[in-house]
């Protein structure tokens, strides 16, 4: 139990949006966070996210993964393990293998996010009213939702499980805050569990006041299929500084060749031209640039909203870059034009500031 020392918490995710916007609700409260791929990263921060890329993978390196990963953060104080909100991945095996490894004594099943309209009713994932394995998510192409029903995701030998129903985060907040110990239990939701729990562990919100040195050139490279996404690209429009790089709306071929290719054009320009800011929809998508990149771990510096973190990763030749990344199908048609404007504003204040 600790004493007077901060909180640790670990967060264990299956891609990279989810470490980063797992993270970004505990940075809004002025704790610092670090992301580690496929590790954990060298330097140590109250929040330690790691993403295991495991999403991508077989069912047995899933799980392989995540039992070394979970056992190398079960000390930390907290245990949050991440899972899609539209439920999406290998959640059973990866529960089940999170759950061994934590050494926790409840498991906390808790996937609604509210404030992108994914809830859930009487055990049931709902996106925006429908079950999750109805809509969109359960056509993905490479990563499609198998069940809406919570319970079907429940390994059977964990016998001491809550899963808890939410249409409002303030109804999440409360039930997640009305759990006691903390410590026992292996959390498990998706972003809005990450607010309740922010909340919750690190109840004094600190303004940020990070300055951003980036922002004056940014490249959008839109990797996921899903429409919203190419919406959201559309609503920007021709805007000077601002590059576009996008995949087809309908996958055509073979989807992860269109990702490498998309991916590694954008890496590119990262490196032959100047960059201060690359901003991705789809984990799978951030993922493949980075590994173009050849970054490793980065920190989290703020979210451009909920579910949209923003990051600060070196690159080889020592120049900082941020990345900012969301889900697909995160957000409404203005969400990427918003993030742009705010990536200016900052970029703005910081010159003067410079000045």
């Amino acid at each position: 139990m600790r004493t007077n020392r901060p909180c640790t918490i670990a967060i264990l995710a299956d891609d990279l949006t989810s470490a980063a916007d797992g993270a970004g609700p505990f940075v809004e409260r002025g704790l610092r966070a670090l992301v580690g791929r496929r590790r954990l990263p060298a330097e140590e921060a109250a929040i330690v996210a790691v993403d295991s890329g495991s999403r991508s993978a077989s069912a047995v390196q899933a799980v392989g993964r995540v039992s070394d990963l979970a056992e190398q953060l079960a000390s930390r104080d907290v245990f949050y393990k991440t899972v899609d909100s539209t439920l999406r991945g290998h959640v059973r095996a990866e529960l089940e293998a999170a759950y061994a490894a934590s050494g926790r004594k409840m498991l906390v099943f808790a996937p609604a996010f509210p404030g992108a309209g994914r809830t859930t009713v009487s055990g049931v994932q709902l996106v925006d009213g429908i079950p999750v394995a109805e809509t969109g998510y359960g056509r993905d192409p490479v990563h499609p939702a198998r069940h809406s029903r919570l319970v079907e995701l429940v390994p059977s030998s964990i016998g001491n499980v809550v899963i808890l129903d939410a249409t409002t985060q303030g109804e999440l907040d409360a039930k997640i805050a009305a759990l006691p110990d903390p410590e026992s239990i292996l959390w498990v939701g998706s972003p809005g569990m990450a607010l309740a729990l922010a909340k919750r562990l690190a109840p004094v919100q600190v303004a940020s006041d990070v300055a951003l040195a980036g922002g004056r050139e940014i490249l959008i490279v839109v990797g996921s299929a899903n429409p919203r996404s190419h919406r959201q690209a559309d609503r920007i429009g021709v805007e000077r500084g601002v590059a576009l790089l996008g995949a087809p709306v309908e996958r055509i071929g073979d989807p992860i060749s269109i990702l490498r290719d998309i991916a590694q054009a954008a890496a590119r320009r990262v490196v032959d031209e100047p960059c201060d800011v690359v901003m991705a929809t789809g984990g799978d998508t951030m993922e493949a640039i980075l590994d173009g990149l050849d970054i490793s771990a980065f920190e989290i510096l703020q979210e451009l909203e909920p579910g949209f973190p923003l990051g600060r990763a070196s690159l080889g030749n020592g120049r900082e870059l941020l990345i900012a990344m969301k889900a697909g199908g995160f957000g409404d048609d203005d969400t990427l034009r918003r993030a742009v404007a705010r990536l200016r504003a900052c970029a703005s204040v910081s010159e003067k500031v410079l000045e």
